[in-house]
This record gives C-alpha cells, structure tokens and sequence, in this order.
C-alpha cells in the first residue's frame, strides 16, 4: 500500500466531504505514519528491533526484556469506569513486559499529562494486562509537555521516556544497523519514505565519520604552519564594485523566483 500511495496509485478517497488523494490523506492523518512504523517493526532483525526499542526506553530496559510477541494497534481499554474507554495507540507485547507508545505527528496536535495519565490508569486496569509485571510508556512526537511523574499507586510502570520523530530519524541514519540483510534495509527505505512523504525532512547528516577523520590529526601544528604561509592583503576598498552594482537595472521579480 505504501509503494502505492508514493507512486500516486492508491486512488482516492472521500474524507471530511473531500476527495483526495491516498498521498495528500497520509500527510493529514498520524494514525497511518503509526501503522507505517510501527506494522514493520516485528519484521526486523534482533539487532535493528533491539536498537529501535533501545531509542524508546534505552537499552538498560531492552537488556530487561523477555520474547516479544505481537504488536496491538488502537486498543479499546474499557474497564476502567470513570472513562467510557481509553484507546492508546500502540502496545507492544512481550512475554511479561508491555509497552505503551501515544503518538503525536511532528507537528499539529501535541502530546498531554491527562492523556499520558488516562492511559496509564486505565491499562493498569485492564483484565487482559494484569498479568504483565512491567510495563513501559512512551510518548513519541510533540513532546512539549514535562515528563510526567508516576502515580505512585501504578507501581508496574517504569518511568515514562519521551522522543521526538527527529530522534528515530538520527537512528535511521546509522546504515551499518539497517544493513545487515536485505529485510532491515528494505524497512529502513520504507520508513524513510514515510517520513518524506509526511513532510518531515531529512535528517543533518552525522558529524561522526568526520570526526573519526579528525582525531589522529595534530591539529595545532597544522594551524601553526598554516599561520605562517604569506597572508593575501585583506581586500577594504569595496568602492569599484558599489559603483559597478549602482548602475545594473535589477528586476525583483527574478529574485524572489530565484531565491
């Protein structure tokens, strides 16, 4: 579906009594950015599914956890009765750990404390869960809020981690973690894609292979030889090229189309 979409493939579709585009539809909706990402990440080898949930919850908690199992998408968590339900975006399940993601687009509707904790109250509640002896929450996208402080009555809950879409990006800019076979390559370019097509652009790239370059490099004694190659005269006299500039005839608009 995704190669559709990006090819302009997938049609169009009736969306708050207007017809768009299945490509102009992803850019207004994170529900499918959500399913993007997270749909492909049981798909991935140990190393890259290790090193995704490591940018989540940090690998101290990652070396914690028991066999994945499957991934949950929208929830409906109805047992707790001040709420008629609660709907958490995303829950991974392992063995005996959960982990909970409420996600945000990078830009648009940001994340809350009383979602965070609704969330939080309401999946502690739940029948299904009880048996989970950890459990993990992470909010991913517009984190502007302060992380929030665990109530102490959710004593399976670790404390919260927050992160931003930019942060997964940096991780996909590591091809040594993606590259190891050809699945993980291939859900790397899909994620990238979705990123793009999502408006978000791409990462700056790392300084690292630079400065690998640079630290065997005696850099003082370069900078000492350089000081003593012959300096060019500092050019001052700016006269001739304003009286050049004053008489051209420029058209504004072919700057504003140029820059």
């Amino acid at each position: 579906m995704l190669r559709a979409v990006l090819h302009g493939k997938a049609g169009r579709v009736e969306h708050a009594g207007q017809s768009l585009s299945w490509r102009e539809l992803f850019k207004q909706r994170e529900d499918l950015l959500t399913a993007t990402f997270f749909s492909r990440l049981p798909y991935l080898s140990d190393n890259a599914f290790n090193a995704v949930l490591s940018r989540l919850i940090g690998p101290d908690h990652v070396k914690q956890l028991s066999t994945f199992v499957t991934v949950e998408f929208w929830p409906r968590l109805t047992e707790w009765e001040a709420r008629g339900y609660v709907e958490p975006d995303v829950i991974l399940r392992f063995e005996r750990e959960l982990l909970m993601i409420e996600v945000k687009p990078p830009f648009g509707g940001s994340q809350k404390q009383n979602q965070w904790q609704d969330q939080m109250t309401a999946v502690n509640l739940e029948q299904e869960y009880l048996e989970y002896e950890r459990i993990y929450f992470v909010a991913l996208g517009n984190t502007l809020p302060p992380s929030l402080t665990i109530d102490p009555q959710l004593k399976r809950f670790a404390p919260m981690t927050q992160l931003e879409w930019a942060d997964l990006r940096r991780l996909l800019q590591d091809e040594s973690i993606f590259t190891s076979n050809r699945q993980d390559s291939a859900i790397r370019q899909d994620w990238l894609e979705a990123f793009r097509l999502f408006g978000m652009l791409p990462a700056v790239p790392s300084w690292k292979p630079l400065l690998d370059y640079a630290q065997p490099l005696d850099l003082v004694k370069a900078h000492t030889q350089l000081s003593l190659i012959a300096q060019t005269p500092t050019q001052d006299n700016w006269a001739p090229l304003l009286d050049f500039a004053n008489g051209l005839i420029l058209d504004h608009r072919i700057l504003v189309n140029n820059f």
